[in-house]
């Protein structure tokens, strides 16, 4: 009988749910998501204790789900705001002739298409471990995986862009 009374719960505000991350992380499809996440963590806490204030609970559930998905948004776009061009401007002077600096910003271009191909979780990986510094547990925990499954996913972009710049140069 609970199970009925957690999903009627839910499905009764559903629609406000939705709106209300929504109104917190500004995009509707990862508003979606956090419902449906709040939705099975209500469920599961609701199985073990039934709360006295059903709705304010999951209505907690959502916020802290739409504020942790918030950060995570502004983390994400706060790690990479460089340009690849502005890499390639970093050259030693003695490495910079109109040639080379030509070159490393078509290499770097090819980089990035090769980034831009990657699934997102493991561009994530790679770019956090490559171009932030940040080490394996770090971008484990960010992308809430096992640290095998961070280097797993960093080795992979690392073999994908290498493969794809090879490419070019044997063009």
């Amino acid at each position: 009988m609970r199970d009925a009374q957690i999903l009627k719960l839910y499905t009764i505000h559903q629609r406000e749910l939705t709106a209300y991350a929504n109104s917190i992380v500004g995009d509707l499809g990862r508003a979606e998501d956090i419902i449906q996440d709040a939705y099975l963590r209500f469920g599961a806490a609701m199985a073990e204790e039934w709360r006295d204030n059903p709705v304010g609970y999951l209505y907690r559930i959502v916020r802290n789900l739409a504020l942790d998905c918030r950060r995570r948004i502004k983390f994400e776009s706060g790690l990479f705001t460089h340009n690849m061009n502005d890499i390639a401007d970093t050259l030693p002077a003695e490495l910079a002739t109109p040639e080379r600096q030509a070159l490393a910003h078509q290499e770097l271009g090819q980089l990035q298409a090769a980034l831009e191909e990657l699934p997102e979780r493991t561009r994530i990986a790679l770019e956090m471990h490559r171009l932030g510094g940040y080490k394996l547990r770090e971008i484990a925990d960010h992308l809430q995986v096992s640290v095998s499954m961070a280097q797993y996913l960093v080795k992979e972009g690392i073999k994908h862009c290498q493969i794809r710049l090879s490419r070019h140069h044997s063009v």
